[in-house]
């Protein structure tokens, strides 16, 4: 798509050369007539500046497209002349979550090609979105500008911070003959039920049947009855965690989780409130790419997401302020998983430190710094 606009200042120096001409005109001022006409002339050398426009194709990549908090991604803008003439300067424009980033791109020989590297900060977890990218030219005086949009909407994942902590160690190994559970390994040793698809499972384990039926997308699942597992939940609320204090737990969040997969063993991540399908519509693959796009939710409570766990292995319960209700709940599920960790992130709290009740390691932080630190002496001591 091709546009020529008139800028704000073209809009004021045009309404500003009308002004004057019939302003001299009614007063016989013959020099505010002439500063009508040298108006007029400037906008008409701005026009025919603008008309020069380059007849370019852009291209823009991003590497890598999955970067950590802080980290800048290597944006690569390469730039091909289609035409035989040499194409005018001119500037492109990116857009990075909605915030403009322009690059100025030099004149080009005919056929001529160039690339143009610049940074792109990731300064906030999430899925920030890229583009559109358009080429756009002014006039010295900023009077018109010609803009013509080039590629679509690219993506760039940002995860959390992941510190480095130890893995949770999980002493228990399930019986032979006792129940497996939903958040054993998957692909092993025998079938166990049928589950809706969550983001990051086999497409290969889509039972069609049953998706078919329901019209839910489901997975068949299968559990090695003898592997350790850790659940990792993330509460969302807002009672429990305010802005601040959420991002920390993120981090946290993810710090537990990729010690588990570092030594490949199964791990279970419970976002409180997520949608399994709005998460899939986003391409998102992993564990990381969910915490990237976590928020906070009034849509889901601690209580009743500990009511839907599936038993068996460790179980890190990530949260903040805690209602009697739901310590009462987590205290319940010493019979269903063994050990029980309860990672409280309060910003606001003045008693930190690890604490130990019955069965369920407890601790208490500021920031997932502290969490981190708390984490280590946890785990060099008796964790219930």
């Amino acid at each position: 798509m091709k546009r020529l606009a008139v800028t704000g200042t073209g809009v004021s120096v045009a309404i500003g050369a009308v002004v004057s001409y019939a302003a001299g005109v009614a007063l016989g001022y013959r020099l505010l007539v002439v500063l009508a006409v040298a108006g007029v002339a400037m906008l008409a050398a701005a026009a025919a500046a603008v008309a020069i426009r380059p007849s370019v194709v852009l291209t823009r990549a991003v590497r890598p497209d999955r970067v950590t908090v802080g980290e800048p991604a290597e944006g690569r803008l390469d730039v091909r002349n289609k035409s035989r003439w040499p194409a005018p300067a001119f500037t492109a424009v990116d857009l990075v979550s909605g915030k403009e980033v322009p690059l100025t791109v030099r004149a080009l020989a005919g056929r001529g090609r160039r690339a143009v590297h610049f940074p792109v900060w990731a300064d906030r977890r999430g899925r920030l979105r890229l583009g559109p990218l358009t080429v756009e030219r002014r006039d010295p005086a900023g009077l018109f500008a010609w803009r013509q949009r080039q590629t679509g909407d690219g993506v760039l994942w940002v995860h959390p911070r992941v510190r480095p902590i130890p893995p949770l160690p999980v002493g228990v190994v399930l019986d032979y003959e006792g129940r497996t559970t939903d958040n054993a390994r998957l692909g092993t040793v025998t079938f166990s039920s049928l589950r809706e698809y969550v983001p990051g499972d086999d497409p290969r384990r889509i039972h069609w049947r049953s998706t078919a039926r329901t019209g839910v997308l489901t997975v068949r699942e299968h559990v090695d009855t003898t592997e350790p597992s850790t659940t990792v939940m993330l509460d969302a609320h807002p009672s429990a965690l305010d802005a601040d204090a959420f991002e920390e737990a993120v981090e946290f969040a993810a710090s537990v989780v990729r010690a588990v997969e570092r030594i490949g063993r199964p791990v279970t991540l419970h976002i409180m409130g997520e949608r399994p399908a709005d998460v899939v519509a986003t391409g998102a693959t992993g564990s990381l790419d969910r915490l990237a796009l976590a928020q906070p939710t009034n849509e889901a409570d601690l209580v009743g997401g500990l009511d839907r766990l599936s038993s068996g292995g460790a179980l890190v319960v990530v949260t903040g302020k805690l209602e009697p209700a739901a310590m009462a709940r987590l205290s319940e599920q010493r019979r269903r998983f063994s050990p029980v960790v309860l990672a409280m992130i309060d910003p606001a709290s003045g008693n930190t430190g690890v604490r130990r009740r019955p069965g369920i390691g407890m601790l208490i932080a500021r920031s997932a710094v502290e969490a981190t630190a708390a984490w280590h002496r946890m785990i060099n001591g008796d964790v219930g």
